[in-house]
Formats: structure tokens, sequence, C-alpha cells
């Protein structure tokens, strides 16, 4: 049974401190909600699924308006991520009428797991300060207004995707998209580990991951809204959400403050913690019914 809505406060500290963490790393933060409100606030699998997609979308929507103002956005890499994110949430919802989710979600994880252990062993890859190379022309991440607090010190390389590089990012968004209508998370994990594997730096990942990521959970939220499946009180989706807003321009700002190997690192973590918690579905640990 949920707590009663004088605690919905907590909702905004909650979200405050995972939207802080989910921007600074290109995710929207489902992986952290869902449990969330399940184990700690009590409620219901189908209410923390919408929960964590309102959430979602006002954080990824917020983080993303930072990130393109500070010019670190791939649009076309976000695009061939959003655009094969859809057919995998289709396919991943088709799937579930044969095969039953638990065994889907020990796939998935598995997936994201061997993803989080790549990205550990991945070197650092070396920049220099104050602009972005794209096809050898210079701009720069930021204005050149010396009042600005959020300076960077980052160089990002934009890079033309190759046939294989293509191949992959693609197999990865839909991996992402499946993942995302199978359990009810944004499947950003996936996307901006995957990016960085691309050799993306991972100041650009994680913008480009954010921006991609918009579509899912307000899809998502979308049709649970139409379904009338969120039947508790709206205080808690609105103050959380609220929190996640002003957490995304935390994490934005302290994503220009830190060096992109501790983005990586944060980003591993996460991912590792995303693919044991999917596992754990499989022996029916977890959120899924």
């Amino acid at each position: 049974m949920p707590l009663g809505d004088e605690f919905a406060f907590l909702a905004i500290f909650f979200g405050l401190g995972i939207g802080t963490i989910a921007s600074m790393v290109g995710l929207g933060g489902g992986i952290l909600i869902i449990p969330t409100c399940i184990f700690i606030f009590g409620f219901p699998i189908k209410d923390s699924i919408v929960i964590s997609l309102f959430f979602m979308t006002g954080t990824v929507i917020s983080a993303s308006i930072r990130y393109m103002k500070l010019k670190l956005v791939n649009y076309r890499l976000a695009l061939l991520y959003s655009i094969w994110d859809i057919p995998g949430v289709i396919i991943g919802g088709l799937i579930t009428l044969v095969v039953t989710n638990n065994i889907l979600a020990g796939l998935c994880g598995s997936i994201i797991m061997g993803l989080s252990i790549l990205l550990f062993r991945r070197k650092e890859i070396e920049v220099s300060t104050q602009h972005i190379s794209k096809n050898n022309e210079s701009i720069n991440v930021l204005p050149k207004n010396s009042n600005d607090t959020l300076k960077s010190t980052t160089t990002i390389k934009k890079k033309k995707i190759r046939v294989e590089s293509f191949a992959f990012a693609s197999f990865s968004s839909f991996s992402g998209g499946l993942i995302s209508g199978l359990v009810g998370l944004g499947g950003g994990t996936v996307d901006t580990t995957s990016m960085i594997l691309l050799d993306l730096e991972p100041k650009e990942a994680a913008a480009t991951g954010e921006f991609g990521n918009i579509v899912s959970p307000l899809s998502g939220l979308v049709v649970h809204l139409l379904l009338g499946s969120y039947t508790s009180s709206w205080l808690w989706p609105i103050f959380m959400t609220l929190g996640g807003i002003v957490g995304a321009q935390i994490g934005v700002y302290l994503t220009s403050r830190v060096k992109g190997n501790i983005i990586q690192k944060i980003l591993a973590c996460l991912a590792f913690y995303t693919g044991i918690s999917m596992i754990f579905l499989m022996f029916g640990i977890g959120w899924i019914q």
C-alpha cells in the first residue's frame, strides 16, 4: 500500500537525486525510479511504471534542452537510435505474447551486462580543449561569455558512423526499444553505453542519449494515460518530476565540469546494475509478474 499524500514531498528529494545521476550519463532514470516506487514508497507495479514514465519525460526534456544549448548533441545519431526504438518496442510487445517476460528480461539483462563489461574495459579517449571537431571544422562547445558558469574543457570528436558501426548502433537501439516495451524502462542504458563503445566521447554520448530518449517515455506515458493505468495520487509523479527537472539541470552542469572517464565509469556501474536487476527479474525477483 502506497504511503499517504502527506509524505509526497519526499518524492521531490528522490527525484532530485535520481534526476541528477541519470542526466549526467544520458539516462532517463527508470531503472532507479521503478524500484524506488515499489520498494520504498509501496506503489503497485503498474502505477510505478507510469510514475517512472512521467518522471523520465520531464527529466529527459529538461536535460536535453540544456545539452542542446551546450551543442553536445549528435542529432543524426540520436535520430538513428530513435527510429530503431519504435520497432523494438512493438516487437518486444508481440514477443511477450509468446515468451514469458521473465525469460526475455534475463536475456536482455545478459546483453546489458556484456555491454557494461566492455565499457569498464574501454580506454579513455584522448581529447583536447575548448572546441568540437566536426568534419575538420572547429566550433565552440559553449558561448565565449566569461560569466557563463558552465564552461567546458573538453573537445568532442563527432565521428562518421562506419557500416559496421551503423549495424551495431541499430542493434543497440532496437534492443533498447525491446527493453522499453518489456519492463517499462527507457532503454537509455543500452543506447548511451553503445554510443561510447562507438568511440563517442562520453559527454557527447550522454547528451545524444538523453536527446534520443525523449520519444520512448513520452509515447509510453501517453499510452498508459489513455488506458487509465494509473490509479494513485498524482501528487507523487508531479513532485518527483519537479525534483527530476531540477536534478537534470544539476546533472548537466556536473557533466560539463567532470572528466569524460568519470561519466563512463558511472554509466558502466549503472549498466551493470541494470543488467543484474533484469537477470533477477528472470527468477521472479522484481516488478515483472
